[in-house]
């Protein structure tokens, strides 16, 4: 198995948040990472991170806010505006490291997190480019899609101040059938998303798969097309599958349309959202992300 090891490092607010590293020798560029909506840093990212560590890169893979194995409260509570600000104290750790090179850090990021790292990019001009994989781009639609009126959320936030315990919603189905027959109160319950659930049990994956209600009330608020045209100078690299369904392909087009040059976009046809995380389509749509690296860095 490639070297990796624990670490952590702490957030302006004093939390402690966790990771893996995949150090690749002494000064190389260093690619960080999260998980998408309510995962862990151990679900697919160590894959990922395993790409881009035999291509000489260093990985800094941690787990979110109120998530897995970094501290933070409520419990499972999805923040997109804290975790935006994660990824600047994730970049001042990282360049600590003696196997990284201070001016080779890369944001990348993939779902949710890939919206995160669009505005984060926006900001952080200290980063060397930026790769959003099938990101989520806009609140706004959201709030026009979902099932249940958003209103609801407000008053959740009331209950949960009263109680003390924040209701929790599912981010994933217990089970497909869930999906097929229409039942699924799940945040991520698009037929593509069965698929996705198979691969997880195969691999044994575990953990609880329950999201605050504000999780999504944060989310409705959250708008990284808002974002996107700030990124540049720092290069940006959009992976996009032409079936997402879950992030929308459509949105994520209009966002690379109104990001600003230097700016590269791959799209896989055939793949989904969740298709793009193992497999063939993953070994393809990692060494495209390399290539890009490899080009903008010099490397």
């Amino acid at each position: 198995m490639a070297s990796q090891r624990d670490v952590e490092f702490k957030t302006y607010d004093g939390l402690k948040l966790r990771g893996t590293l995949f150090p690749a020798g002494e000064k190389k560029p260093c690619v960080i990472m999260t998980a998408g909506f309510g995962g862990e840093r151990a679900h697919f990212n160590p894959d990922i991170a395993a790409y881009f560590q035999k291509a000489g890169f260093t990985v800094l893979s941690y787990d979110n806010r109120n998530l897995g194995d970094s501290e933070g409260l409520p419990r499972n509570e999805v923040d997109p505006e804290l975790q935006t600000r994660d990824y600047f104290d994730a970049f001042n750790y990282a360049a600590t490291l003696p196997e990284v090179d201070p001016k080779k850090i890369v944001y990348w990021g993939s779902s949710f997190s890939g919206g995160v790292v669009l505005k984060a990019a926006a900001l952080n001009k200290n980063i060397a480019a930026v790769i959003a994989q099938v990101p989520f781009i806009s609140g706004e639609w959201v709030s026009r899609t979902v099932k249940q009126p958003p209103a609801g959320l407000v008053l959740e936030r009331g209950h949960a101040i009263a109680t003390g315990q924040p209701t929790m919603i599912p981010s994933l189905p217990d089970t497909t059938e869930e999906i097929t027959n229409g039942t699924s109160k799940a945040v991520l319950a698009d037929q593509s998303t069965i698929a996705f659930m198979e691969e997880i049990s195969r691999r044994g994956y575990t953990w609880d798969r329950r999201v605050t209600v504000q999780s999504m009330a944060n989310t409705c608020l959250f708008e990284p097309l808002a974002y996107v045209h700030r990124i540049a100078p720092t290069p940006l690299f959009m992976v996009v599958a032409d079936n997402d369904t879950v992030t929308g392909t459509h949105l994520q087009l209009e966002a690379f349309e109104r990001a600003r040059q230097p700016k590269k976009l791959q799209l896989f046809a055939g793949e989904d959202h969740f298709s793009m995380y193992y497999g063939e389509a993953l070994e393809r749509n990692v060494t495209t992300q390399i290539e890009f690296l490899k080009e903008t860095l010099h490397l």
